[in-house]
Order: C-alpha cells, then sequence, then structure tokens
C-alpha cells in the first residue's frame, strides 16, 4: 500500500478507487449477474433481488456472502431509496456446495429463489435452523436447504474461564463444574483427543495430521478453578489442555500460583493472555492491544512470556496468545510476532481449519445455558 500512495498520481489511471460507504447503501439488480470473489464467479444474483452495497469501485459494487466479500457489476444494478439492511452477522459454520445450491428468501419449500452459489465453493452460514442455515447475502438473510450442503468440522478450540461449583448470578464467565465434568466424560465416551496449540499450529499449516476427533481445550485468564476443579478431571481422563495466563495476575486471590503452574504442566499447556495489558483505554474505549503502540504492546507480551518461561525452567517456548476481549490490531500483531508468538485466539464463533490465518484463530465459547446437545454440535462446527 505504501508504494501506492508514493505513485499514486503516475498510477492513479489504471488503479481502481475504492469509497468506504459512509453509509450503506441499497441497489437492486436490474439484470441477473454473476458474482465473484477474487479468483473466481462464486455465485448469481437474480434480477430483481435487493442488496446492501458495503463498497464500491469503479466497475463493482461489494457486498458479502457469509463471511466473504464479494463483488459484482455495476452495470447490472441500480441505486433505490430502500433503508440498507443489516449486512453483518456470526457465521460460524463452515459448508461445501456440492452442486448449483438455490438460495431462497425464506425457510420454506415454497420460497422464491433469490439467487445461488456455484458448485464446489465453500461457505460460510450461520447455524442450522430447522432444515435451512440462514445466510447474510449482500445485506439481507437469506436460506439454503440443509440437503444441498456438506458441512465441514474443521478442529473446535473450546473457551472456558472460570469453573464454579455453583453459579447464583449471570456471570458469563462462569460454568457450573457439574455441567464441565458432563462435558468432560462426553468427550471421552464419544472418542476425543485433545491436543495442544503446537498442535493444532502444525495441522493448520498442513505439517501433521491428526485425529478427525481432535480438540483444543482453552482456560482464559488463569482462575484457581483450573487447578482445584478442572486439573483432577482432566487427569483422569488423560486430557491434555491450555491456560491462557494474564501473568500479572498471579498469586493474586483466587487465581494461580506459581507453585500451581509448576505443578500441572503435565497436564496444561501455559500460554500468554498479556502481562498487565488485559484492559480498556479508559478515554478511547478501546483494548490496550488495539490503542497501544507496537513497542508497548511488544513489552507486555514479552513480560508475560518470560514470567511463564522463569516458572517452568525447563519447559518449551510460549508460542500462542489469546486476545484479550478477542480484541487485536495490526501493531498488536507484529508485537505479537517480534516476541515469538507464532498464533493467536480470538472469541470469533467457529471451528478451526487448515489453511486459517494462524492469529486469527476461532473458538468456541462454553457457556451455562448450553445442553449436552449443543455441546456436541458446536464440536461438529455447527
Amino acid at each position: 500500500m505504501k508504494k501506492v500512495i508514493l505513485f499514486a498520481l503516475l498510477f492513479l489511471v489504471t488503479i481502481p478507487f475504492f469509497t468506504e460507504a459512509s453509509s450503506l447503501k441499497s441497489i437492486r439488480m436490474t439484470e441477473s449477474a454473476p458474482v465473484f470473489d477474487d479468483k473466481q464467479k462464486v455465485a448469481v444474483f437474480l434480477k430483481g433481488t435487493s442488496h446492501t452495497v458495503t463498497k464500491e469501485s469503479d466497475r463493482y459494487y461489494h457486498t458479502v456472502i457469509g463471511n466473504d466479500e464479494v463483488k459484482f457489476s455495476k452495470k447490472n444494478a441500480k441505486i433505490v431509496n430502500d433503508a440498507p439492511e443489516n449486512w453483518k452477522g456470526s457465521h460460524p459454520v463452515r459448508a461445501k456446495t456440492a452442486k448449483y445450491t438455490q438460495i431462497v428468501e425464506r425457510p420454506t419449500n415454497q420460497a422464491k429463489i433469490i439467487g445461488h452459489i456455484q458448485p464446489n465453493m465453500t461457505i460460510h452460514v450461520q447455524k442450522l435452523k430447522g432444515h435451512y442455515y440462514p445466510v447474510i447475502m449482500g445485506g439481507q438473510t437469506a436460506y439454503i436447504h440443509k440437503s444441498q450442503l456438506e458441512t465441514e468440522p474443521g478442529i473446535p478450540v473450546l473457551m472456558y474461564h472460570d469453573i464454579v461449583q455453583s453459579k447464583p448470578g449471570q456471570n458469563i464467565s462462569e460454568l457450573e463444574f457439574q455441567k464441565f465434568k458432563e462435558q468432560m466424560n462426553y468427550l471421552k465416551k464419544d472418542g476425543w483427543t485433545t491436543i495442544t496449540p503446537q498442535q493444532l499450529e502444525s495441522w493448520v499449516t498442513k505439517k501433521i495430521t491428526l485425529p478427525k476427533k481432535s480438540v483444543l481445550i482453552t482456560f482464559d485468564d488463569g482462575y484457581k478453578s483450573t487447578i482445584e476443579l478442572v486439573y483432577p478431571i482432566l487427569k483422569d481422563h488423560g486430557f491434555k489442555a491450555t491456560s491462557f495466563l494474564i501473568t500479572s495476575r498471579i498469586e493474586r486471590p483466587n487465581m494461580v500460583s506459581e507453585l500451581d503452574i509448576f505443578q500441572t504442566h503435565d497436564i496444561f499447556s501455559y500460554q500468554n493472555h498479556t502481562h498487565a495489558f488485559h484492559m480498556f483505554n479508559s478515554y478511547t474505549n478501546m483494548s490496550l492491544l488495539e490503542s497501544e503502540s507496537e513497542q508497548s504492546i511488544f513489552s507486555d507480551i514479552q513480560q508475560a512470556n518470560l514470567t511463564i518461561e522463569q516458572i517452568l525452567n525447563d519447559g518449551p517456548p510460549v508460542m500462542a496468545h489469546a486476545y484479550p476481549y478477542g480484541k487485536r490490531s495490526a501493531q498488536s500483531i507484529i508485537a505479537l510476532q517480534s516476541a515469538g508468538i507464532t498464533s493467536g485466539y480470538t472469541i470469533d464463533e467457529g471451528n478451526v481449519f487448515q489453511g486459517d490465518s494462524l492469529f486469527n484463530l476461532k473458538r468456541q465459547r462454553v457457556h451455562s445455558k448450553m445442553s449436552l446437545k449443543d455441546f456436541a454440535e458446536k464440536l461438529q462446527g455447527q
């Protein structure tokens, strides 16, 4: 991008001009038209259908299908005065089309067809509702019948925080011990293999193969319950897990101690969740990994690494990081890499797949309102 800026005057005619929409626009298709990603045709929008434009270039309108940005020719659409619809949504389920796949405006057999997806395309959709997968298509919620998609499970990364004996309040970070125990029993009975961040990273980069039912179990923050309640269950089942530590909180009440870490690293892989940067900037309301300088972030991440590595003096170097609140920035990722971190975990919902960005790995949040059936579906990326 720096070269483009420096030589903009020389290449202005040949570089497409993009305008980020200050306010989203609505368009209506005047003709049925092919829809493209950066490489190929992925879908068709039918004549008469309406869509929300997120940005435009000199030749194309840009919108989204699921998680993916797509574009179509401006010649086949016109701007209308309709209010733009919602174009953002969580699409945690990854699926593939086996044939031309119809997209309909409602989840019924008689619904109007508004477009189709090309065969052998990967698409991200929302969780199954009845017989249909909802998907944001060009700014509106559309539907694909489950018979037309083959879902891809990937590898689930389960995200826990604190485990409690009883839960009087509504703290989303707390999960009842009995439910956690039931979930671990399910994993054992159903034949799941627990893995480490190192193994997941090697699998994502296609360096190793893993059993079909592989799962990475993670805990954020470093609560004492991971020692008193979680560790015995994991050890009894022969499971491994990962604990992302806020290292400035080690030895605080209700948090792990240095001795805890040392005595349980046979089961837990202890990784980075910042040293003191797990907070928001009160002036900007941004997380510190979004608002602080690259050097400041590097110093904090390096301090967390050193703290863990000094406690586990014979252990492997810290290599994974969980973003506080899931927030990150370009400079924070550069800082992580400079500090020796090779993978970053978000709170974005979904499973992990080979070829995913190592610094944008998704996780599946586990919460109290989840039934065991819901838990099983999360494992399959549903």
